[in-house]
């Protein structure tokens, strides 16, 4: 019999980490770290594994191979880009962005999430199917979404709980902050990042001010844009920024770089620069961890929030939860507080999140 549980990433916001086990294989989807501070998956019980397969490079679904050790050191699959930024010296073996592959005798299908570069989701053929999403968003607008197939147990991503609102709203959130005076928006480099920036090139009369970290990601993408899983439309205006878009210190508009939490980077350097003084906008649009320069700005007032969405919607889970038939989900990364809606929602699908999935 085979079955998949939760080691980490049930019941709240934690590091991605999920045991699928079968009378021939153990793999592990996922082995991140945080995204809070110092908050690592339990593996103690987990025991020997035969491979680490990773849906894409973030932090709380890859940064947690330093504990590979713990599970035996197996060998890690992930796309091309995924791997090529892993600091690891673990066996590799390359996923395609949407294709068929084999790992340990199990066939994975994989799908692009529309979340990172590189960024996939999993389907292993085992009973009536197995989807495991990771982080997926259909709202992008420059990374490829694939809509999976039909899985009996599906994994989703329910970071955002019940929220419901599009990208549009999120959009027209963001812009009454950015006016012609400089502002500050941390981004993830990988992510969100090249997102926006492409967002206000295409909008906005000037280029935005780009870090250089962000630069750098964004001419590692559009140098292979298919394996980074970037929409063809999206391409031209990503190579224009690259080429043409004012450093940090040309700043006389809006600027964006790592890190998002303005934790390090080039964005905690201008958070030192501004923090103190009036006028400058900083605006957040991700996950704040606790006890970060994000939470500690925005609770001061000395900076905004708004969401920019890279993570479903409840609609968006709905609606997948429909299309996969799925009969029963597990929504991961969203606090357990939500079950009611979650069943509600995704009916007559059983809601499962801290219990051993058998699957049929």
């Amino acid at each position: 019999m085979a079955t998949i549980r939760a080691v980490s990433g049930a019941g709240g916001k934690g590091p991605a980490c999920f045991l699928l086990e079968t009378p021939h294989a153990r793999l592990l989807l996922d082995l991140g770290y945080g995204p809070q501070p110092g908050v690592w998956p339990d593996v103690s019980g987990v025991g020997p594994v035969d491979a680490i397969v990773l849906t894409h490079g973030h932090n709380d679904h890859a940064a947690g191979l330093k504990l590979a050790g713990k599970v035996g050191n197996p060998p890690v699959h992930a796309t091309a880009p995924v791997i090529a930024a892993l600091d690891t010296q673990l066996e590799t073996h390359e996923l395609p962005p949407c294709g068929t592959a084999t790992a340990c005798g199990i066939t994975l299908r994989t799908g692009r999430n529309g979340h990172a570069p590189g960024g996939v989701w999993l389907h292993a053929d085992i009973g009536a199917g197995l989807l495991y999403t990771g982080d997926y968003s259909v709202e992008s607008l420059i990374y490829e979404f694939d809509a999976p197939p039909e899985a009996a147990t599906v994994i989703l991503d329910a970071s955002y709980g019940v929220y419901d609102e599009p990208l549009g709203s999120c959009m027209a959130n963001l812009a009454p902050l950015l006016g012609k005076s400089p502002a500050l928006l941390p981004v993830p480099v990988l992510g969100r990042g090249p997102e926006i920036a492409y967002h206000l090139a295409s909008e906005r009369d000037e280029l935005p001010c780009l870090g250089e970290d962000l630069r750098a990601a964004m001419r590692r993408m559009i140098a292979a844009p298919d394996a980074h899983n970037l929409r063809p439309a999206a391409v031209a205006t990503l190579k224009r920024m690259v080429s043409e878009s004012p450093t940090l210190d040309e700043h006389g508009g809006i600027l964006l770089a790592g890190a998002a939490d303005g934790s390090g980077g080039e964005s905690a350097r201008v958070i030192a620069q501004w923090e103190s003084a009036n006028g400058h906008p900083i605006v957040f649009t991700g996950y704040m961890p606790p006890g970060s320069p994000a939470q500690r700005l925005t609770d001061s007032g000395r900076a905004r929030y708004v969401r920019w969405n890279v993570h479903p919607r409840l609609r968006d889970n709905a609606a997948l939860v429909r299309s996969t038939r799925a009969r029963t989900v597990l929504p991961a990364f969203g606090d357990r507080k939500h079950r009611a809606a979650w069943t509600e929602a995704f009916a007559p699908a059983h809601i499962a999140i801290e219990e051993t999935i058998e699957l049929r």
